[in-house]
């Protein structure tokens, strides 16, 4: 669950003046938006399912997605949002003959409306919550929108680049902490850098130790934590006031929309990186996001690939680093940064404390070879398969560690293709 420590917070972050004045308007924005909250509407969702939401920009990676979706032989049906603003409902009918063992529904904001390939139904717009229509690069505010007008009751929800490994319907069914919660979030590779006077604004104490979110998978029942869901959704209705003060986009509206109502979430505090290892130094590009114990890997978000131009290729995807064992220890080292000279910036997880860690909290040591195996899991087995594998970290193979998820991958054509 989140940390309620009380210790000083790290300002990695300093204010500018632009913000401190902008930090004003935040108090009574909060208390107004509180005003706007509603209550869950029982008796309208149902069931379970993954959402997506699409933009121009990720329609290739959604084919993929889907793809990926199918390989993982799950049973759970699929909804797609998206606004017929930017992308024609003729282009989003072609998503359905790239995966169609999937059970697939593309939905529309603006019409309220869900169709199949054979048939359209409309919604009831009173639970439709349309995501703000201010004109930004990218479309972060959809996504809290479209998890809370998915017709499902539990949501799984993906970016479009954040591939499942392997049928993610245990998770609802078995993962202790989404069951105790009822929301599991996964990190960014960043401590919390928000200046303090950011967590008294919200009224909450300052999460030292708490890493910030990566929002490109997040599990939620939907009547446990609807007003958490639906503060980060009126936050991301005033995207320039949010995104410029206190998150990199949508990512930590969450953290701070949950945090603002005091509904508890549970932070799956387990690095997990893929990339590329050259024998001596790995660099991973990826956060891949296991359960709540660390059994298995479900989701693999290729994250670094679109932002430092990094093919889709084996070697790029090769091998796997994950950190095992207590995650609220703090004796893991997991942060973004670019070394030295380096052509790209890596994911880096080590123990710590470790010399090899550097003034500017980057790590420039090898993978020790204790730390590399051989092993490939079978479906079932757990990576924790012996107590001594607690707070320990291991390097192998992917498709040792994710059967066969980089020959799946590999095999479409990715963003910027058509197929």
């Amino acid at each position: 669950m989140y940390d309620n420590s009380t210790y000083g917070c790290n300002i990695t972050n300093p204010m500018n003046e632009q913000q401190k004045s902008m930090y004003s308007h935040i108090p009574p924005l909060l208390i107004k938006l509180r005003q706007q909250m509603i209550s869950y509407p029982n008796d309208y969702f149902q069931g379970r399912g993954i959402v997506l939401t699409v933009g121009p920009n990720q329609m290739s990676l959604a084919k993929v997605n889907l793809k990926m979706i199918e390989h993982s032989r799950t049973r759970l049906s699929v909804q797609i949002w998206y606004s017929s603003t930017t992308i024609s409902h003729k282009n989003m009918i072609k998503l359905f003959k790239h995966a169609p063992r999937v059970n697939l529904s593309v939905c529309c904001f603006h019409t309220a409306q869900c169709r199949t390939y054979q048939k359209t139904w409309q919604l009831n717009t009173t639970h439709v919550y349309k995501p703000s229509t201010t004109n930004l690069a990218k479309n972060f505010p959809y996504k809290p929108a479209a998890i809370l007008s998915a017709t499902f009751a539990e949501v799984l929800f993906l970016d479009s680049d954040a591939y499942v490994t392997r049928d993610p319907e245990e998770l609802f069914l078995l993962d202790p902490m989404y069951l105790k919660f009822g929301a599991l979030f996964y990190p960014d590779a960043h401590i919390s850098r928000q200046d303090s006077i950011v967590w008294q604004l919200f009224n909450t104490s300052c999460g030292k130790q708490e890493y910030e979110f990566d929002s490109a998978a997040i599990l939620v029942n939907k009547e446990r934590v609807w007003n958490g869901l639906y503060m980060t959704k009126l936050m991301n209705d005033n995207p320039k006031i949010f995104y410029n003060s206190i998150s990199d986009g949508d990512k930590d509206t969450f953290r701070f929309g949950f945090r603002y109502i005091n509904v508890k979430y549970y932070l799956v505090m387990v690095p997990c990186s893929t990339g590329r290892f050259n024998g001596t130094h790995f660099c991973g590009w990826t956060l891949c996001k296991t359960d709540s114990l660390a059994q298995h890997i479900y989701i693999n978000h290729v994250h670094i690939f679109k932002y430092e131009g990094i093919k889709y290729q084996p070697n790029n995807l090769g091998y796997t680093r994950i950190a095992l064992g207590n995650p609220n220890n703090n004796s893991f080292f997991f942060e973004h940064c670019r070394l030295g000279k380096q052509h790209t910036s890596c994911f880096h997880i080590t123990t710590k404390p470790n010399p090899q860690i550097t003034q500017d909290n980057c790590y420039k040591g090898i993978a020790l070879s204790a730390e590399i195996e051989n092993r490939e899991y079978q479906l079932n087995e757990s990576l924790l398969y012996e107590q001594s594998r607690n707070n320990q970290i291991i390097m192998s193979k992917t498709n040792n560690l994710m059967s066969n998820f980089v020959n799946n991958l590999l095999r479409y054509p990715k963003q910027g293709s058509e197929w």
